[in-house]
């Protein structure tokens, strides 16, 4: 019995040895549904690629985000999702954060929307993997020009 699960787990354990990274090919889009002089609650959608034949979950994973030089706050995937093997899919990260922090000027430009550069930035490390002891942290730092819908 234990000469079978050491052999279990070995062809486990080499089968996995090409894994490769998921990529971030893009940002699609950050959708704001309220935005006030108190704060701002929008979802962030990241394209996602998988060149692996198997899938992967993405687990709690969080960035940092900045539209046009003015940080938003930190977009969070708060349940796990499931990524299917050999695709390229849009996941949404949600985005609710508070003005406290930020001064009164940043807070009117957001709101009057306009003279932007229209880029948002990205940055944070995406979390990724199988099972409970197969995880990686992908770092994620991407910056496109993009305008506010």
């Amino acid at each position: 019995m234990r000469h079978l699960l050491v052999l279990t787990l070995s062809l486990f354990l080499f089968s996995c040895r090409d894994f490769q990274q998921i990529q971030v090919t893009g940002i699609q889009g950050l959708s704001i549904n309220k935005i006030s002089m108190a704060g701002i609650d929008a979802r962030l959608l990241l394209r996602l690629k998988n060149t692996n034949p198997v899938g992967f979950s993405l687990y709690r994973s969080e960035f940092d985000i900045r539209y046009s030089g003015i940080y938003l706050g930190k977009a969070k995937l708060t349940k796990r999702v499931k990524i299917k093997g050999n695709a390229e899919e849009t996941y949404g990260f949600q985005l609710s954060q508070d003005f406290k922090n930020l001064n009164v000027v940043d807070v009117l430009k957001l709101l009057n929307g306009a003279s932007f550069k229209n880029t948002i930035e990205v940055t944070g490390n995406l979390n990724a993997g199988k099972f409970l002891f197969l995880r990686k942290k992908v770092p994620v730092d991407i910056k496109e020009k993009l305008s506010l819908q």
